[in-house]
């Protein structure tokens, strides 16, 4: 599996931009921030990622749309996991195994907020912002993953061996 990246073609003030201006204001938006999370896997080795017995996929409409995203890739002697989970309603736990890996202390953030259409501006700016994360617990051989509804989070740690 490759890692999936994006490119944004125009960056302020439209459909889903990475900024907004607002008078004198400028204001960072959520697309902003999840770029700003995986600049970790620029240059970086990516990883191949398997998810197994995972029931990520949800009927919306007369589409089935899976709710899990999930790469992960390591540059120098660090590895990153990028989890989205894009269920509207419904937490996810995931068991991450790292196939007789291991890691050092986690690091992990997390970008998400109570209602589904929050959103930044130059009233509040940061209503979305990434903030500290404590979801990821380490667990025999790998990690398990507890991510909120309609949230996204990176996940960093140095491997060991």
């Amino acid at each position: 599996a490759r890692l999936r990246m994006a490119n944004i073609a125009q960056t302020v003030n439209v459909l889903q931009a990475m900024l907004l201006t607002d008078g004198e204001h400028l204001v960072r938006t959520p697309t902003y921030h999840v770029f700003e999370m995986n600049r970790g896997h620029h240059d970086a080795a990516a990883l191949t990622v398997h998810v197994v017995d995972q029931d990520t996929e949800r009927q919306i409409g007369d589409a089935l749309l899976d709710t899990l995203s999930l790469s992960a890739s390591v540059k120098d002697g660090t590895v990153l996991l990028s989890v989205s989970n894009l269920d509207a309603e419904r937490d996810l736990a995931l068991d991450v195994d790292l196939r007789g890996g291991g890691i050092g202390p986690v690091t992990a953030r997390l970008l998400t907020a109570d209602a589904l259409h929050s959103h930044n501006t130059a009233g509040e700016p940061d209503a979305v912002a990434p903030r500290p994360f404590d979801g990821v617990k380490a667990i025999d051989g790998g990690l398990r993953v507890e991510l909120p509804a309609h949230s996204f989070a990176t996940i960093t740690a140095p491997l060991s061996r």
